[in-house]
């Protein structure tokens, strides 16, 4: 079992912490094609092209012979700058070096692309590969999935993902059920996040920690779902999966669906054990819960003085 959330965030506090240079490696007596193309992706990632594209004539000027995944670094270094420009001008250098791509070079070079705001290039980017005859796998697609998700084009992801399975029988991974729970999430469509859960268990996989993230972020835009949310949750504690400030900002969500101000108290009470501080939007989601819980019929005057005085503690604590 792995964790992408955290690993992720661990590796790229490793990235950050990176002080290293070319030189560094040399003197360490380290130097090598695959540690330079880490201390380029290390580079890249800070937002330090400059050093990374010195790094990269150091390394060939030292006779370390670049490699795909030297390119990939440096591409993957443009994709955080958003700079597609620089990603198309490193993958034509790739092609001067008689570098042959790769899917994975391709899955940078578009990342680069839809990070910049310009999915019709990633498109175009995978028609090219399959041109070529490298044959897109799910990382690629993942990637642009992912892109119409996060624009919000709901339709045109779900025809995409339902295409490949169906056209290309390419076999999503967990990443990608992430994704299309997240369009269900987006969509406020909670049941059809389940199914997708279904669909992800009967393939043989297992939702990570950020999977449990979105099904609890699905279940927390209805109120008939809300308390679905938290059965996640509990199954995220009991397989001790890292619990981040998202989750529980969508719990709280779920409780203002709900109405449910001691439940809330509850989320704050584990929220503050995680070491995990209140944001603008998990205070407004407290205040919506007043307002929702003081619409329930029949509900009593002194319940909603209750009501009051506990979401103001909570406030006035946090």
């Amino acid at each position: 079992r792995h964790h992408p959330g955290t690993e992720r965030a661990v590796r790229m506090r490793e990235f950050h912490a990176c002080t290293a240079n070319f030189e560094t490696l040399v003197m360490n007596g380290k130097a090598s094609v695959a540690n330079c193309n880490e201390l380029i992706r290390a580079q890249g990632l800070k937002g330090e092209m400059d050093a990374a594209m010195r790094t990269f004539e150091a390394m060939q000027l030292h006779g370390y012979e670049p490699d795909e995944g030297t390119f990939v670094s440096l591409i993957l270094g443009a994709s955080n700058l958003q700079n597609a420009s620089l990603a198309r001008q490193l993958f034509l250098k790739l092609r001067e070096q008689l570098i042959s791509p790769t899917p994975k070079l391709y899955a940078a070079l578009i990342q680069a692309h839809v990070r910049a705001c310009d999915i019709p290039s990633g498109f175009a980017l995978l028609r090219k590969m399959q041109d070529e005859g490298i044959q897109p796998d799910v990382v690629v697609h993942t990637i642009l999935i992912n892109a119409l998700v996060s624009e919000g084009h709901l339709d045109k992801a779900w025809e995409e993902f339902h295409s490949i399975r169906t056209w290309k029988l390419i076999q999503p991974d967990e990443v990608l059920f992430t994704v299309m729970i997240k369009a269900c999430a987006q969509a406020s469509e909670p049941e059809r996040a389940l199914n997708l859960l279904d669909d992800l268990r009967m393939s043989g996989l297992y939702p990570t920690d950020l999977t449990y993230g979105e099904l609890i972020h699905a279940m927390s835009t209805s109120a008939d779902f809300a308390r679905k949310a938290f059965e996640f949750y509990r199954q995220m504690e009991a397989e001790d999966l890292p619990i981040n400030s998202f989750v529980f900002e969508k719990l709280l969500m779920a409780c203002k669906q709900l109405g449910d101000v001691h439940l809330a108290q509850r989320v704050i009470k584990d929220l503050r054990e995680h070491g995990v501080d209140l944001g603008p939007t998990m205070y407004c989601h407290l205040v919506g819960l007043l307002s929702v819980a003081m619409r329930r019929p029949h509900i009593a005057r002194n319940e909603i003085l209750r009501s009051l005085h506990c979401t103001w503690h909570i406030v006035g604590e946090a």
